[in-house]
């Protein structure tokens, strides 16, 4: 496929129109209703690119390159190194959001992700540090990897693994609640026999609405719930 290189004036249009729908937006959703400081706020947030006091920064363009291929796909590593039923579960996820998250079975993860699952599929405990580039399923290294042990864990005992398997330390609880689809997405494949919980100040003592809490069954909703019956993922 010939990829054409983008016109000259496509960058010099798009950007002052992103500084506008941007300013628009947010005056939008500071929700003022006072006609004079939403005009105030149009004025002050409408200064051209480049200017001091500008809204929107100008854009800052990084070069990527492509990561390096395992040159094997994940159907290619099951039984041996990841389970069939894991294999399964990433390729079809749970969820509304599971298309997000697929892991087709024909696909090929890169290379320091295989490098990554065969360290920490060793029999004596490994310590493992990924460095990489935004994009690069840094993620997927640790959650696979654990993923399949709970899998095979579940297999044998027919039945749901109860009990701290893992425990996932965030600084920020907005980077664990991003994980949460994904967490659903690929436990969901489970029927339950694997189970998550976010557990921190947040953590409702009471369950929430049933509309809520049914949308992501294979998590721990509530204090008592992830004390008395942990879960495997924490």
């Amino acid at each position: 496929m010939k990829n054409d290189p983008l016109p000259t004036s496509y960058f010099s249009s798009l950007l002052p129109e992103l500084a506008t729908r941007a300013a628009r937006a947010t005056v939008s959703r500071l929700g003022f209703s006072n006609p004079a400081l939403r005009q105030y706020l149009s004025e002050r947030f409408s200064v051209d690119l480049g200017e001091p006091g500008c809204f929107v920064g100008e854009p800052v363009f990084e070069a990527t390159f492509g990561w390096e291929s395992a040159g094997q796909t994940l159907e290619s590593l099951s039984p041996s190194l990841l389970s069939p039923k894991l294999v399964d579960a990433l390729d079809r996820p749970a969820g509304s959001m599971g298309a997000n998250y697929r892991f087709p079975r024909n696909d090929m993860p890169y290379r320091h992700q295989l490098e990554a699952w065969e360290l920490l599929a060793r029999p004596q405990p490994q310590s493992v540090i990924v460095t990489s580039g935004t994009g690069s399923g840094k993620t997927e290294c640790f959650m696979v990897p654990i993923l399949d042990q709970l899998a095979r864990e579940a297999e044998t005992l027919r039945g749901p693994v109860e009990g701290v398997r893992a425990l996932f330390l965030y600084p920020l609880n907005a980077l664990i609640q991003s994980q949460q689809e994904r967490l659903h997405a690929w436990t969901g494949p489970f029927e339950g026999d694997i189970r998550f919980c976010l557990y921190n100040g947040q953590t409702p003592e009471k369950p929430g609405p049933k509309h809520i809490t049914s949308k992501t069954p294979t998590r721990s909703w509530t204090v008592k719930r992830c004390e008395h019956h942990p879960p495997p993922f924490w």
